[in-house]
């Protein structure tokens, strides 16, 4: 998904270093790969000159994000002192042509009841968002066996979709037949605002060799929010390198633009302390 990155992910992974016997800030910063498939489904409301269509229920599948990725970037960092630590993530993702479809469409009918229909389209989908992380966090447990944090923050998720679709449709009841049939561009934005509280730390194996770990979630804007990152890393001094997986999850309500969306998949991070 992303060709140079850095990723709060990224940050759990590698630079979680807690030493009790040095005073003073520690810094590190993360450039990252990630490679996630996306899932969603999006909700717009038709405009006039739709037929008898009000709303059209698109759903998002990007298995394969190089084939639909025109530019992505992110950046993470983390300052820490003692057991006190203040991180954020920014990311920024530009997506064209990712292939998606049309899951339903609401008729309004002379007794104001909506009607879902099936459809056969042609539809691409192109995404471009942003999504900022803040968060603060303080060691809660440490030892020879590694360290966990309670962290808590909050995640801004801003995203602009423009769908173009070719619809073409027939709904039927006991009492009327209604049909649409439309091409061109469907356009929303949105912007989510949520709190999120967590943990994050790592399990030491020896010999510079340990297990990052992270899990958050919140609630605000979205009805739920949450994500979470596993991994193995190495750290010699101030450069290491980890592997890992990680998962971020939206869920909203029916009638906002996003009713579902998820980010799912693999990484390689480089971390870099100072």
């Amino acid at each position: 998904m992303f060709a140079l990155t850095c990723v709060f992910a990224g940050d759990d992974a590698a630079a979680q270093s807690v030493t009790a016997s040095e005073p003073g800030w520690e810094f590190s910063i993360t450039p990252y790969a990630w490679l996630p498939s996306i899932d969603g489904h999006l909700r717009y409301t038709l405009p006039r000159g739709a037929g008898d269509a009000t709303v059209a229920r698109i759903g998002v599948d990007a298995p394969n994000l190089l084939e639909a990725l025109n530019f992505a970037a992110m950046v993470a960092a983390e300052a820490r002192h003692d057991r006190v630590s203040i991180l954020t993530d920014f990311i920024y993702l530009d997506l064209g042509s990712t292939r998606s479809r049309v899951d339903s469409v609401e008729f309004l009918q002379e007794s104001r009841t909506p009607i879902s229909a099936s459809l056969d389209v042609a539809t691409k989908t192109s995404l471009h968002g942003t999504l900022w992380t803040l968060g603060g966090g303080y060691t809660l447990a440490r030892g020879d066996w590694g360290h966990v944090d309670g962290i808590a923050g909050f995640r801004l998720f801003s995203l602009s979709a423009r769908t173009t679709a070719t619809i073409s449709v027939e709904a039927a009841t006991s009492r009327v037949t209604a049909s649409s049939t439309d091409t061109g561009q469907l356009k929303r934005d949105a912007t989510l605002f949520d709190g999120i509280i967590g943990f994050r730390g790592r399990i030491e194996l020896g010999r510079d060799v340990f297990l990052p770990y992270a899990f958050d979630i919140g609630s605000g804007s979205s009805r739920i929010t949450w994500q979470a990152m596993g991994g193995i890393a190495y750290q010699s001094g101030w450069a290491g390198v980890t592997l890992g997986y990680r998962h971020l999850q939206y869920e909203l309500g029916r009638d906002d633009l996003i009713r579902d969306f998820s980010f799912s998949g693999p990484f390689v991070a480089l971390n870099i302390q100072f």
